[in-house]
């Protein structure tokens, strides 16, 4: 199995990473120049064609490395060039993880070669869109890897091709982005401390900013008798100073005119009520024991009426004893809590 990159792989390589003379920035802050050759911190100088091909020999020599040492299967030259090529465009992470590379573990280069067709988007302005370089990247790769493979030939009459419906969503994206010009990018700007950004919004509200206005000062030791401490936390002693003082009473003041007035609803002294013993004060007991002395009258007047009727048979009189009964204990307590209430009123 080889284990270096041929000259056509470079070349495929070098067409697709693009020629940069002058070091243009990435939007990490790192610059790139020469067949995608990244430079960390600074610029540097320009490079010509020769240099710039040198450089790509250096960092494609990791990935020749890569992907020599994860293939479990035999390679021929141009599987290994398509294979150094993807991995040097996806990164080494994501070569590792990826189902072309389980795929050619497992002998099935075809289904390798379909799955290079996953690989195809990139972060655009923010944005996960489909990306025509990289789509003409990996139609290259994928006939090089398809290069050697041989299989048996049919005519269309006998093997007539269907629409492979999961491809056709695969390969037909609504839209496909240019890809951007490099330097084109801003580099990203370093986002504020979130302590810094804290407050700045607590200065937005009047009724912190005063406390940020504060300053904390150490305690001398010859007053330490006379705070109050705790077994948590030390005492800490805080002064405003002379100039700020007026600006925070003046602010303090302000929030308490804003502030609206609290409003109390009125005490209403019900008369106190003593039912069994337990003393109330709440109008609804009265409205209480007043339903219950209805009802226990309505229960009572349905029991009579049956009684009334005439009716002398066994199953009037159990009726009329089951409402008559509970009627009366009813009208009894509810009476006796309201006399007793207004005895005690």
């Amino acid at each position: 199995m080889t284990n270096a990159i041929s000259a056509a792989g470079l070349n495929l390589i070098q067409e697709f990473e693009g020629f940069c003379a002058e070091p243009a920035q990435l939007p990490d802050g790192n610059w790139v120049v020469g067949y995608g050759h990244v430079r960390v911190g600074e610029a540097g100088a320009p490079v010509n064609q020769d240099e710039a091909a040198a450089l790509l020999s250096i960092d494609v020599a990791p990935f020749e490395a890569l992907v020599h040492e994860k293939t479990s299967q035999p390679l021929t030259q141009a599987q290994f060039d398509a294979l150094v090529s993807f991995a040097f465009s996806v990164g080494e992470a994501a070569f590792e993880s990826s189902q072309v590379l389980r795929r050619v573990n497992a002998g099935e280069f075809v289904a390798a070669a379909c799955a290079l067709d996953a690989w195809r988007k990139s972060d655009v302005s923010g944005e996960l869109e489909t990306v025509d370089v990289l789509v003409r990247r990996r139609a290259a790769e994928k006939a090089m890897l398809l290069k050697d493979v041989r299989g048996e030939a049919a005519p269309s009459a006998f093997v007539r091709a269907k629409l492979d419906y999961a491809a056709s969503i695969l390969g037909a994206p609504v839209k496909y982005s240019a890809a951007p010009v490099v330097g084109s990018i801003p580099v990203a700007q370093p986002q504020p401390e979130a302590t810094a950004r804290l407050i700045e919004i607590m200065k937005s509200e009047p009724s912190t900013e005063a406390l940020l206005l504060t300053q904390v000062v150490d305690q001398p030791a010859n007053d330490c008798d006379e705070e109050i401490t705790t077994a948590h936390a030390k005492p800490v002693a805080r002064k405003i100073d002379a100039e700020i003082a007026p600006m925070v009473d003046r602010r303090m003041r302000t929030q308490k005119q804003r502030k609206p007035a609290s409003f109390k609803l009125p005490h209403i002294n019900f008369p106190k009520f003593k039912f069994l013993g337990l003393k109330s004060s709440s109008a609804f007991d009265v409205v209480g024991l007043v339903a219950l002395f209805a009802f226990g009258l309505g229960l009572t007047a349905l029991g009579g009426s049956i009684l009334f009727e005439g009716r002398t048979d066994s199953v009037a009189l159990a009726g009329a004893t089951a409402l008559t009964a509970p009627g009366l204990t009813a009208s009894f307590i509810a009476g006796a809590g309201l006399l007793g209430g207004s005895s005690q009123a």
